[in-house]
């Protein structure tokens, strides 16, 4: 097994085809492996055993207590902005300070809200969520519903919103939660319709029901998602009409629609970027269906070469449908040395992970290497047991 040592990274390491035979040494230990979010038992520990942390800590703490204020971070500067929430709608807030003018945040600005009054759990699950501990999110959202006292109508709201938002992400990994998660969100944007986390919240709800096979209402989701005033959800938008175009069969019409998306994304928004990136991922996924697989191993490239290194979402999924055409072409071990940059760089993506785990054990048996693919297939079922790539699994393979 490679060893890793040394120094934090500017950017993630790419594998050589020398990592098939366990000689390369990847020198890294990235921060988020010392102090991560999702590892909060230890960090308490390490805080704990060293008393100058654990000093500032109580601080930290005894301060917070004091000021009492809903904490809104922007996503545009990471810049905190304290007071009392108001005027909540589908758009954005006003945040009221004790001191100074009033300033309005735009929905698609919220990085993070602590909100005053919610339990502590409410945090930590957005923390888990983060992390893609849905399961874990969604028992401390439940948790923080039933702790909070006094809730305002915004918080009670907010609170049942981020129980909404993680069954769905658990019914995105695991088929059997869909119809807990549509009605749950349906619930919520009916009863809250004027709140930050609407516009959101109706994406996702189109994301399940496109997994459904349901194309006509993922399609009127997707037309309210557009109707949002930024250009960001309207690209998000136009990138899943698209992948219902895919779903519908109209592969001509997608490709004209992902590569429409990529165009329009602005240059000097790093959201939009993403976006543009998500598009060239979709048309990928497109051509490779369409036997084009040799065009789609150009945009890859292109996608994994320029893509921020550490945007884990789109370098997951670009180097699956690497893994993907590669393997349709036939070529076995330039596959697996694709779905390897998955299940070592990006682990914690676990949707593309359970992927690349699932493809790579048909790979590795393709190389004549039945040993790693008996332990890759052993890993999805441990780590992924209730995700569709573990039932395909199941499928293919009748002892597991």
């Amino acid at each position: 097994m490679p060893k890793i040592t040394g120094e934090p990274p500017t950017a993630f390491p790419k594998l050589s085809a020398d990592w098939l035979d366990g000689a390369v040494s990847v020198r890294w230990i990235p921060v988020a492996q010392i102090i991560r979010p999702d590892d909060q038992e230890e960090n308490i520990a390490a805080m704990q055993r060293d008393p100058f942390i654990s000093g500032v800590v109580t601080v930290m703490l005894f301060a917070s207590q004091l000021s009492a204020v809903d904490t809104v971070t922007r996503k545009s500067n990471g810049k905190k902005l304290g007071g009392t929430i108001t005027g909540m709608s589908q758009t954005g807030f006003t945040v009221k300070k004790s001191v100074g003018e009033s300033e309005a945040v735009q929905a698609n600005d919220i990085s993070a809200i602590e909100w005053d009054g919610a339990s502590g759990d409410l945090r930590l699950g957005n923390i888990d969520e983060t992390g893609g501990k849905y399961a874990s999110a969604l028992q401390r959202y439940t948790k923080s519903k039933a702790e909070t006292k006094t809730p305002s109508n915004e918080l009670r709201a907010e609170i049942d919103y981020s129980i909404a938002r993680a069954t769905a992400r658990l019914a995105l990994f695991d088929p059997d939660k869909q119809q807990e998660a549509i009605h749950t969100l349906l619930a919520i944007q009916k009863s809250s319709p004027n709140h930050v986390r609407y516009f959101e919240s109706v994406g996702l709800l189109g994301q399940i029901q496109l997994a459904r096979g349901d194309l006509a209402s993922a399609k009127e989701s997707f037309d309210i998602v557009a109707e949002a005033p930024w250009n960001e959800y309207k690209l998000l938008a136009k990138i899943f009409l698209a992948r219902i175009l895919v779903a519908d069969k109209k592969l001509d019409d997608a490709i004209q629609q992902f590569s429409a998306a990529a165009a329009t994304a602005a240059t000097d928004s790093t959201i939009e970027q993403s976006r543009k990136y998500e598009a060239l991922l979709g048309q990928s996924r497109t051509l490779i269906v369409m036997a084009r697989c040799a065009e789609a191993l150009n945009i890859l490239e292109v996608i994994t070469d320029n893509a921020p290194a550490d945007d884990g979402p789109i370098q997951a999924e670009a180097y699956c449908l690497q893994g993907n055409a590669l393997q349709t072409l036939g070529r076995g071990k330039e596959a697996a040395l694709a779905y390897l940059h998955v299940d070592i760089l990006f682990p914690q993506e676990a949707d593309f992970h359970a992927e690349a785990l699932f493809n790579l054990s048909k790979v590795w048996k393709l190389v004549q290497l039945p040993d790693r693919a008996t332990d890759t297939e052993m890993k999805l079922v441990q780590k992924y047991p209730n995700s569709v790539w573990r039932k395909k699994l199941a499928e293919t393979s009748p002892t597991n």
